[in-house]
């Protein structure tokens, strides 16, 4: 299984936050679940690599802190003009 590292997001948050967060090498990322939502940011080379094993819809661990989710792989947006990483969706299983 593929194994996402990940950093929790307290504050921040829109689309200036998103662009701050892209623009410092991170992707800024949602893990959808029952309890709630939640943002966490992801390095942007680290995560570019494991996509090259990761499609949507796959099944996927994300580390948060010390916390494990499994979590399966819904969406991801990228700029295509500059080739970079905008957004990743997960939904917690």
């Amino acid at each position: 299984m593929i194994r996402i590292n990940a950093t929790l997001r307290t504050e921040d948050f829109g689309s200036a936050g998103a662009r701050r967060l892209v623009r410092a090498g991170r992707v800024p990322a949602e893990m959808y679940g029952k309890d709630g939502n939640i943002h966490i940011s992801l390095d942007a080379h680290d995560f570019g690599l494991q996509l090259r094993k990761l499609a949507v819809g796959k099944e996927c661990e994300v580390a948060v802190d010390g916390k494990n989710y499994k979590c399966i792989f819904k969406a991801l947006q990228e700029n295509i003009m500059y080739g970079t990483l905008v957004h990743a969706d997960f939904q917690i299983c």
